[in-house]
């Protein structure tokens, strides 16, 4: 009789895990493409609007990403208390309303800002709570590997966006609107996918909890509410926690880089390009595929070879990414030879790294009980640092071109690990929660 339960909790468990990491990695690809296809549409509208210029689409940038920090560190706490059913889909809803209504602004810089900054908050729904549902859903043991899988979501999403607004724009031949406007549309289809969907935690289902299979406890329950500790509990653990704070720094100077490059390598290249032949624009995807093959091998070798400590391997290409930069200085900007291989080193150096501090250490370092809230804020201060490149990489862009752009994302990001060398043996204690 044990052994059928058993059999019948083991079926139980990989159909939900498989639901659960399919529906939250299929969900968060599609918050992004109601935000990077702000970053390919940009020169198209500088070109109707001449009052829009490279210096207001940097603000609008930062705006966003100054919502999108105060968003993380507001909804990263909330994503622990409501979970991601209600606030994931929620958001993306609204983002989708918002996307929507981007392509009837009419060169209204005013209109603009306020719609991008409120784009910026509702997306700031999407990433931790959904980092707390795979660490309920998956045990300590397996979360580098599952957290490494998840970071592939936004890369797809990023490289996505990218295609689908250059495709509509470009290829089509259609108005920078329809960018907004078919995001939008498949954003409301995956919100409403993902609440019907998903569960927070295995006992929403009557599973047993995390810490009770690992205790050993295989019998199917009645369901329950995953059971949240309270604001002190959940935040009190995070801002006491010293790898959380060198997490969050090193993750400022690293949204530094991957923002600038997001946000304005299209533009760089698209203003080199002659005859409106805008096809060399293709060359950025290289970018977002290398990040794929960086969050998939940054994880696997930490627990392979380090035994669970990632810091190492953040600081390590923090260094060589700064050398890359450096060496992608020398490289002509619609050169493809050269030009994609070095771009997918770079994204590589980029993500690899990401994915370690935006999942990987909030699982790990947050607990299943907090991750939502160490999400939110290691990656609220990410963003911090994606607001001042937003803006600051558009002042370097005209001051010093796209080369004084890129070397300010090299020092920056030496620095950082330059930092970062002080958090180097740091790695996950058991606790109570897992």
């Amino acid at each position: 009789m044990n052994e059928i339960m058993n059999t019948e909790t083991d079926q139980m468990w990989k159909q939900w895990r498989t639901r659960i990491f399919i529906t939250v990695w299929v969900t968060y690809l599609t918050y992004y493409l109601g935000r990077v296809n702000f970053g390919i549409a940009k020169s198209f509208i500088e070109g109707e609007y001449p009052l829009v210029d490279a210096g207001v689409l940097g603000l609008i940038g930062t705006l966003f990403f100054i919502m999108y920090a105060g968003g993380q560190f507001v909804n990263g706490i909330l994503g622990d208390k409501f979970g991601a059913r209600k606030l994931v889909s929620f958001g993306l809803i609204v983002s989708a309303s918002i996307n929507i209504l981007m392509g009837f602004t009419n060169g209204l810089v005013w209109m603009m800002m306020l719609l991008w900054g409120m784009n910026g908050f509702f997306q700031a729904m999407g990433w931790a709570p959904s980092v707390k549902t795979v660490a309920n859903w998956y045990p300590a043991e397996e979360r580098g590997r599952w957290s490494s899988r998840l970071g592939t979501s936004y890369q797809v999403g990023g490289a996505a966006s990218w295609v689908i607004a250059t495709f509509v724009i470009v290829t089509l031949g259609l108005d920078w609107r329809f960018a907004f406007w078919v995001a939008g549309v498949i954003m409301l289809a995956s919100g409403i996918h993902m609440y019907i969907r998903v569960r927070n935690a295995p006992e929403e289902v009557g599973l047993p909890t995390i810490e009770e299979e690992d205790a050993g406890k295989t019998t199917i329950a009645e369901a329950r509410a995953d059971t949240h500790l309270g604001f002190e509990y959940t935040f009190g653990s995070i801002i006491r926690n010293r790898t959380v704070w060198f997490a969050s720094l090193g993750l400022f100077c690293l949204n530094i880089v991957r923002y600038g490059i997001t946000e304005w390598l299209p533009y760089m290249i698209a203003t080199e390009v002659q005859n409106d032949d805008f096809f060399p624009i293709w060359k950025t995807l290289a970018f977002p595929l290398g990040g794929i093959i960086g969050a998939l091998v940054c994880a696997w070798f930490s627990d392979k070879y380090l035994g669970k400590r990632r810091m190492p391997v953040v600081t390590v290409l923090f260094g060589v990414l700064g050398l890359s930069l450096v060496a992608y200085l020398f490289i002509p900007p619609l050169d493809w030879l050269l030009g994609v291989p070095m771009l997918i080193l770079i994204g590589f150096l980029v993500f690899g790294p990401h994915v370690l501090l935006v999942s990987t250490i909030p699982m790990e370092f947050g607990t299943r009980k907090a991750a939502s809230t160490a999400t939110g804020f290691i990656d609220g201060w990410g963003y911090v640092g994606a607001a001042v490149t937003s803006y600051g990489s558009a002042v370097f862009l005209d001051l010093f071109g796209s080369e004084g752009a890129i070397a300010s994302w090299a020092i920056t990001i030496i620095l950082g690990g330059l930092i970062l060398l002080l958090a180097w043996n740091t790695k996950p204690e058991k606790q109570e929660y897992h």
